[in-house]
C-alpha cells in the first residue's frame, strides 16, 4: 500500500472527494430549506457555516491525507473535528421552529432523548476505536466513510439535549444542572479511549505500525500517545465551553432576583400588610 518508508511533500497533498462536497452542499441546502420563511439570525447562520467548515477541514485538507496513511494522532484530530466540534455548531445553527420541524421526523424524538443519545454516542466513540474496527476502516474506504458519518450523526444526537433550541423538543427536558451532569457523564467514554491510548506501551493499531514515518523520531507508540492527548484535551474543548455557558446561565438565573435593581425588597414580617 505504501510506496516508501519516508514521506515527501508531494505525498501529503490536498484530497478532493466529490462525495464530501455533495454532502456539504446537501447540508447547506437542507439548512436553507428549513430556514425558509423563518426569522433566522446571522449568528445562527454563522454557527452552521462553522460546523460545515469543521467537516471540510477534517475531510478535504492534508489532515485527511495524513490521517489516512501516516499518523494516528492526526486521525484523532479528524475524529474530534467530526464528532465533537462540528455537531454542536450545526445544531446552534437552528432556531426553535427549525428544530421543531426536524423533531417531527419519525424516530428523531426517540433517539434524541438524553439516555438513548448518550448511549449511542458512547457506543460510537468506543466501538470505532476497538483495534479491529479501527484498522478495518483504514483498509476499506466505504467503512471509513461510514465511520465518519456515524461520528457526525452520533455527535448531533449527543448534543441535541444540550443545545437550547433542540433540547426544547425533547419530552425529557434537562435543567441546567442536569445538562452539566449530562456533559460530565458524556466525557467518560472519551476519557476511557484517551487514557488507554496514552498509557499503553504497545501500539493498538497495526495499520500505523507499518505506516511511513513523517518524522523519523515519531514512533508508533509516541504517535498513539499523542492521539490520546488530542482526544482528551482537544476533545473536551466543546464540553468545557458548553459547560461554562450553561453554568453561568444557571447562576445568572438563580441570582437574578437579588441583582435586579427593580425587584421589590422583602418586607419584615412585622410590617406585612402595612
Amino acid at each position: 500500500m505504501f510506496l516508501s518508508s519516508t514521506v515527501g511533500p508531494e505525498v501529503v497533498g490536498w484530497p478532493f472527494d466529490v462525495s464530501v462536497y455533495f454532502g456539504l452542499v446537501g447540508l447547506f441546502l437542507a439548512h436553507a430549506w428549513l430556514a425558509r420563511g423563518r426569522d433566522l439570525s446571522r449568528i445562527r447562520s454563522l454557527y452552521f457555516g462553522l460546523g460545515l467548515f469543521c467537516i471540510w477541514l477534517a475531510l478535504e485538507t492534508p489532515l485527511d491525507t495524513l490521517s489516512d496513511y501516516y499518523l494516528d494522532s492526526v486521525h484523532m484530530v479528524q475524529h474530534v473535528l467530526l464528532g465533537v466540534f462540528a455537531p454542536p455548531l450545526l445544531l446552534l445553527g437552528l432556531n426553535d421552529s427549525m428544530a421543531a420541524r426536524l423533531a417531527v421526523v419519525p424516530g428523531v424524538r426517540r433517539i434524541t432523548e438524553p439516555v438513548p443519545a448518550q448511549l449511542i454516542a458512547a457506543a460510537v466513540m468506543i466501538g470505532w476505536h476497538i483495534p479491529a474496527l479501527y484498522d478495518a476502516t483504514l483498509y476499506s474506504v466505504p467503512l471509513h466513510v461510514l465511520e465518519h458519518l456515524t461520528f457526525v450523526a452520533s455527535g448531533v444526537l449527543f448534543w441535541w439535549p444540550v443545545i437550547s433550541a433542540t433540547s426544547r423538543q425533547a419530552h425529557l427536558r434537562l435543567s441546567d444542572p442536569a445538562k452539566l451532569l449530562y456533559l460530565f457523564i458524556g466525557t467518560f467514554p472519551q476519557d476511557g479511549v484517551a487514557l488507554a491510548l496514552q498509557f499503553s506501551r504497545t501500539p493498538f493499531y497495526e495499520f500505523y505500525t507499518h505506516a511511513p514515518r513523517v518524522l523519523p523520531n515519531l514512533d508508533p507508540v509516541t504517535d498513539q500517545t499523542i492521539a490520546g492527548v488530542v482526544l482528551q484535551l482537544f476533545g473536551k474543548t466543546s464540553y468545557l465551553v458548553a459547560g461554562l455557558v450553561i453554568f453561568f446561565r444557571w447562576f445568572s438565573e438563580e441570582t437574578k432576583p437579588e441583582l435586579d435593581p427593580l425587584a421589590q425588597p422583602e418586607r419584615p414580617a412585622g410590617q406585612a400588610g402595612r
